[in-house]
């Protein structure tokens, strides 16, 4: 996104949504999220390595990916998954949620 370059990463299936932050790129398809990760050594190479698969699938109204979790929004219910597919937190609430930002903190 910095360069202003195109890059075209190849699924070869249908792609439900996109998650992007700092150095990670998520990819929902319909039966996996493909998770990708940029080379450290040049922030301005736009070459995108698979990083981790989660063989799940998951109807979610939005999808997020920070530095080592997935966060997963459903109507009243939100979801934190490990890179390695584990259920880490769920908080369920009483209404619908209708904004969610990723404000970045400590790591993990």
């Amino acid at each position: 996104m910095v360069t202003e370059t195109r890059v075209k990463i190849r699924c070869r299936d249908y792609i439900k949504k996109i998650a992007i932050y700092k150095d990670r790129l998520a990819v929902q398809l319909p039966e996996k999220i493909i998770i990708y990760s940029v080379q450290a050594d040049d922030p301005f190479d736009m070459k995108y390595k698979a990083h981790k698969k989660i063989n799940k699938r998951i109807d979610c109204s939005n999808l997020f990916v920070t530095s080592h979790h997935l966060v997963f929004i459903f109507e009243k219910k939100i979801q934190l998954l490990a890179f390695s597919g584990i259920l880490v937190r769920e908080w369920i609430l009483e209404d619908h949620i209708k904004f969610v930002k990723v404000v970045s903190g400590p790591p993990k």
